[in-house]
């Protein structure tokens, strides 16, 4: 499913990754509608991103007998960059 997502998209794996985490905030935001929630809206992007590694590192398994650490690891960064730069920044306008 995923290459079918790249190649229709010509978007790079990392690409991707950073636009699905800042997709899964921005719907958040829509629906939830408050900065309030930030905390909550984290914590559904990194579920979604660990979900997805998961599977990645199954696949990953099953492919070659062990893991790619490395990969998920990058992968994770790349999905929780941003949506971590948006709580930590949240956080510190809220002590100010």
């Amino acid at each position: 499913m995923k290459r079918g997502i790249v190649d229709t998209t010509s978007l790079s794996r990392d690409a991707l990754h950073i636009h699905i985490g800042l997709l899964i905030m921005v719907l958040g935001f829509v629906f939830l509608g408050s900065f309030r929630r930030l905390a909550l809206l984290w914590s559904a992007v990194l579920a979604a991103a660990v979900v997805n590694e998961l599977f990645d590192l199954h696949a990953w398994y099953g492919w070659t007998g062990g893991f790619n650490w490395a990969d998920s690891i990058h992968d994770l960064i790349n999905t929780m960059l941003w949506p971590t730069a948006f709580l930590i920044t949240a956080r510190i306008r809220k002590w100010r």
